[in-house]
Order: structure tokens, then C-alpha cells, then sequence
């Protein structure tokens, strides 16, 4: 089940219907925003005082569903049962995009979040640091910050990248979000005459983009082994060579 994305709006008729939602909008929000299925949840006065704009994002159908029905039986549904609604209830998709300057403190908590740990967000800052961050692509949904992947510059004997790290929210896995960011990633790589994509991670997910471990034998890394792969994007077969990460790796090793 995919994402989901309620707008419209929330419209009152008389100065008690102000004061109810002004009075019960906040604990609204509180216990909304703590759902584990919210991505987003807006709620703002329009230049009219008993109009309400609302934008909503969710997880997942049955996380937008558990929403409503919690919703229903709490003061804020009890107390706003005669306010009207005018509501759109739609499937969502995510815009996957280049960062923007403004994206950077989002994305190292998304992978911070995502590893549960510092490591990879601290590796995408420090490309990013050193000029060394060649494609960073962020999936969104309305203003929330779904998955993030990076591809950074190394040396073989072929123009090449690494994809490291790829990341995605954990209320939104299995919905093909990692699959899409890499998938655009390797046909930017393409359009940009890179020649060889190298990863390190699960044959069994990797080989689904054309990821080989057999064709990396022969570019040797200090990560070679069994999930070391590489998309071979040059036509020929790829020549034999030493292959070197960006200097920001080293501080994983």
C-alpha cells in the first residue's frame, strides 16, 4: 500500500466553530505529528477566519486509516463533528530531484535516521565538504523527506562512480522508493558518459539494475569481496584496474 495525500480544507460557519478548532487544533496536531504513519500533517487559517487549509501525508492506506478512525474517537472529532470538510483523498507519489543547498540538514538526519547511526550521514557530508558529492538525489512527498541516494567520483580505469549511500525512511520501505532513486541516478550517470557504477551491498537486491560481481574481480578495491559489484554502462568489457573511493571514505574503514 502507497502513499497517500489528503487536501482541502476545514470550514466553520460561526464564531464557536473558531473557537473550538482554535481551542482543540494544537493537541490535534500533537497527537497527529506522533503517529508513526504521518509523513506530514499542515493545518493553517486561510484569509478567512472559519477556513481552514489542510494537507496531510501518510504512510501508507492503512496508516491514514488508523488516522482517521483514532481521529474519530478523540476530543478534536468529537468537538469539531459539525464543522464542514471538503476534503480530496488521493494516492501519492514521490518527486525524486536533485538537492538543494537548503536540502543538506534534512538529508543527514534522513540517513542518520535510516542507519541508526552517524556514519553515512557524516560520509554525505563530508563528499558534499570536498567537492566530491557528484549526484545527490532526494525522494519527497509534500514536504517530508522519504529516501536520499549519493554518488560520488572515483579513480579506475574508466570514468566511474559509487553509489554510497542509499537510504530511505523506515514508514515508507518496500515501496520501490530505493529502487526509483537509483534507477534516475544510473541514467544521469549514463547521460553524463560515466562508463562503470560500483556498489557495495546485496547481490540479490543490486542485481535487479544490472550490478555484477563477477565483472568487478578484476577492479580491485580495498572493499573487493562478495558484495563488491559494479554496473558495467560502457559497451566493451571494462578494463582491469585498481579502483579508488573518494577520500571521505576512509573515514569508514
Amino acid at each position: 500500500m502507497g502513499l497517500i495525500r489528503l487536501t482541502g480544507r476545514l470550514i466553520g460557519t460561526t464564531p464557536d466553530h473558531r473557537r473550538v478548532v482554535l481551542a482543540q487544533l494544537p493537541a490535534h496536531i500533537r497527537d497527529t505529528v506522533r503517529e508513526p504513519g504521518c509523513l506530514f500533517f499542515d493545518i493553517a487559517q486561510t484569509a478567512d477566519p472559519l477556513i481552514w487549509s489542510v494537507s496531510e501525508g501518510f504512510a501508507t492506506r492503512a496508516a491514514f486509516e488508523a488516522h482517521q478512525a483514532r481521529t474519530r474517537a478523540s476530543d478534536w472529532g468529537a468537538a469539531t463533528a459539525g464543522i464542514g470538510r471538503d476534503y480530496r483523498i488521493e494516492d501519492g507519489t514521490p518527486e525524486i530531484t536533485p538537492e538543494r543547498p537548503e536540502d543538506a540538514r534534512a538529508i543527514y538526519l534522513l540517513n542518520r535516521t535510516a542507519f541508526g547511526a552517524s556514519d553515512e550521514a557524516d560520509l554525505v557530508e563530508a563528499l558534499r565538504a570536498q567537492g566530491d558529492l557528484a549526484l545527490s538525489l532526494v525522494a519527497r512527498f509534500g514536504r517530508a523527506y522519504l529516501g536520499h541516494v549519493a554518488f560520488s567520483p572515483v579513480q579506475a580505469p574508466v570514468p566511474s562512480w559509487a553509489l554510497a549511500p542509499v537510504a530511505v525512511r523506515e514508514s515508507v520501505r518496500f515501496q520501490g522508493i530505493a529502487e526509483r532513486l537509483i534507477r534516475e541516478g544510473i541514467a544521469v550517470a549514463r547521460a553524463r558518459g560515466i562508463k562503470a557504477i560500483f556498489v557495495l551491498g546485496d547481490p540479490a537486491y543490486y542485481r535487479r539494475f544490472g550490478f555484477s560481481v563477477p565483472e568487478a574481480r578484476g577492479l580491485t578495491s580495498p572493499y573487493s569481496g562478495a558484495y563488491w559489484q559494479v554496473l558495467n554502462l560502457s559497451g566493451a568489457t571494462l578494463p582491469a584496474g585498481p579502483v579508488t573511493h573518494a577520500p571521505a571514505f576512509a573515514a569508514l574503514e
